[in-house]
C-alpha cells in the first residue's frame, strides 16, 4: 500500500506556507522529514491528515483520491507536536478509544504498568510522549504521522522508541519528523527536506548542505 501527496497549496494570509509539495510512502518504509523550525513541516502533515484546510491538496492511496472527511475512514494516525491527550482521561481510558492492547504497550514500555490508572497530566512528560507514540504506532490505521515524537524522552527511551519504530514499520508506513535530525537520517528509508515551501528528495549529506540545512564543513 502507497500513500501519495502532492498539489498542496496553504496560505495563511499573504504568506504562503506549502506550494511545491510531492512525497510518497509505502508500507514498510520509515519516511523522514527535515526542515528548519517554521518550515512548515507539522502544516504539512496537518492537511495531510485532514485536520488543516489548505486551499488545494491530492492525497491518494494506491492512487485512488481520498476527498472529504477521510479521517473517518482511518488510513493515517497523527501524532501531534503538542500533547495528544487530553489531561482529563487516563492511559487506560485512552487505549480503549484508540484500540490499543495495554498488554502491547506494557510489554515494549513497563513504565506503563505503574500509571494506567492515572490522568496524563499526572505523569512526567517524557512518559506521556512515549505512551502517545505507542498508542499511535499500534493503532490499527495502514500509515502514521509521528511529529516530533522524541521530544522531552530520555536517552534510554529514544533508543527505545527508534528499535520500536524499526519493528512497526513491517506493517505499516510512517512518516517522521523531528528536531533531533541524526535520529530521523539514521533510521529512515526515504528522507526529504522541507525547505520554502518544497519538499525535496535527499540523497546525501552534500545535498542537505547545498539546501542549507547543514554547514559544510
Amino acid at each position: 500500500m502507497k500513500l501519495e501527496f502532492d498539489g498542496i497549496m496553504l496560505e495563511f494570509g499573504m504568506h504562503r506556507i506549502l506550494s511545491d509539495i510531492h512525497m510518497a510512502c509505502k508500507q514498510g518504509q520509515v519516511v523522514g522529514l527535515l526542515g528548519r523550525n517554521g518550515a512548515g513541516k507539522s502544516c504539512l502533515m496537518q492537511v495531510v491528515f485532514g485536520s488543516l484546510r489548505a486551499a488545494q491538496k491530492s492525497v491518494r492511496v494506491d492512487g485512488q483520491y481520498l476527498a472529504g472527511n477521510y479521517m473517518k475512514d482511518q488510513w493515517i494516525a497523527h501524532l501531534p507536536q503538542g500533547d495528544l491527550l487530553p489531561n482529563f482521561i487516563t492511559f487506560s481510558q485512552a487505549l480503549a478509544l484508540f484500540g490499543v492492547s495495554q498488554t502491547r504497550v506494557e510489554a515494549n514500555f513497563p513504565e506503563a504498568k505503574e500509571f494506567m490508572n492515572r490522568r496524563s497530566s499526572e505523569v512526567s512528560g517524557g512518559q506521556r510522549r512515549l505512551f502517545e507514540v505507542l498508542l499511535i504506532l499500534f493503532a490499527t490505521h495502514p500509515f502514521c504521522f509521528l511529529d516530533e515524537p522524541f521530544s522531552g524522552l530520555m536517552p534510554v527511551h529514544a533508543e527505545l522508541l527508534a528499535g520500536i519504530i524499526q519493528l512497526e514499520k513491517s506493517r505499516k508506513g510512517i512518516i517522521i519528523s523531528d528536531h533531533l535530525h541524526r535520529h530521523v537520517r539514521g533510521f529512515s528509508d526515504k528522507l526529504y527536506l522541507l525547505t520554502n515551501g518544497k519538499t525535496h528528495l535527499i540523497n546525501s549529506e552534500d545535498r542537505l548542505v547545498e539546501l542549507g540545512y547543514l554547514v559544510g564543513i
